[in-house]
């Protein structure tokens, strides 16, 4: 249990940021998971793919946290907006807007996907965690790949701006 947490308790804490503003917000949904996991465990329960369950269950449980605090019209957490010193205000701005734009181009699915493969999954591990499978995983990866292609081909960026949005995309959940 204990190289299960530490093997995976960092890249999970990574993508739960991506759904959640605080970081102890993010801290406690994953200590969650690790307890359901320790749970399923010990009623004996055998998990094939640790990390893919793990993750499975990080993302329904964020996902149901979400849900629960639209519900009450709850704000789900504070806007984490760490500016880069090294950047002026104009070019982070201008990433958080081309990072806006590629988000209002995908789907839900292909963004997840996207967030997931960022993360380190593979193809199998998305297919998992989103109850999907592998082929559809590739087909929805195929898809993004050919919307930023054709996305930044029209918009003429700088390569490395192009790159900081898609980072900021990556790890921005849109409201």
């Amino acid at each position: 249990m204990e190289a299960i947490y530490e093997g995976y308790s960092a890249e999970l804490l990574s993508y739960a940021a991506t759904y959640v503003r605080r970081e102890d917000s993010a801290v406690d949904a994953v200590q969650e998971v690790f307890l359901r996991y320790f749970v399923e465990r010990r009623y004996g329960r055998r998990i094939e793919n640790p990390r893919a369950w793990l993750y499975r269950v990080l993302r329904n449980y964020l996902l149901d946290r979400l849900d629960r605090a639209a519900l009450t019209r709850e704000f789900p957490g504070e806007v984490r907006d760490v500016p880069d010193p090294s950047q002026s205000l104009e070019a982070t701005l201008a990433r958080a807007q081309m990072a806006k734009q590629f988000t209002s181009q995908f789907s839900a699915r292909e963004l997840e996907c996207l967030r997931l493969r960022a993360g380190g999954a593979s193809y199998e591990e998305i297919a998992s965690t989103m109850g999907i499978r592998s082929g559809t995983v590739s087909s929805l990866l195929t898809r993004v790949h050919k919307k930023l292609r054709t996305s930044i081909q029209d918009k003429a960026h700088a390569q490395s701006d192009t790159i900081r949005a898609l980072t900021l995309l990556i790890h921005w959940r849109s409201e």
